[in-house]
């Protein structure tokens, strides 16, 4: 049976990975937009660079106030790697969720495709944080 203080601080930790979480899709969508508004290109691959470039550059943001605000973890090469190989499924499931939307909801406007992405986004925001939580800051 799972503790009260245990039920608080996973609730907490939730919260605060999910603030991080508003600021690392901000910096994502920011970068994801500049990219395409730069030299819009509808096709595949210009899509799938954008939106991975934006999504790893927000996962890095993401590790360091995760390991900092959210988990309290030391930050060190070894769970730098481990938070990179989370994300790599997570960006996996992003981009292939965005893809998915983007054929089904034929998008290709910048508002159906910013819809589209935060589908994915929040298709793979389970994956990582259970991924964060217990691969990647385990002391916590």
């Amino acid at each position: 049976m799972i503790s009260f203080d245990d039920r608080i601080r996973s609730t907490s930790s939730f919260v605060r990975f999910a603030l991080v979480g508003m600021i690392a899709t901000l910096v994502d969508f920011l970068l994801f937009n500049t990219i395409l508004f730069g030299r819009y290109d509808p096709s595949t691959s210009h899509l799938m660079i954008a939106a991975t470039f934006g999504f790893a550059t927000a996962t890095y943001v993401g590790y360091q106030l995760n390991s900092r605000f959210t988990f309290r973890a030391v930050r060190n090469t070894e769970a730098l790697g481990r938070y990179f190989a989370i994300a790599i499924g997570g960006v996996l499931i992003h981009n292939g969720t965005l893809l998915l939307l983007r054929e089904a909801l034929t998008t290709e406007s910048f508002i159906e495709l910013n819809t589209a992405k935060a589908g994915a986004l929040s298709i793979s925001l389970l994956w990582n944080y259970f991924g964060y939580r217990y691969f990647v800051f385990t002391q916590s």
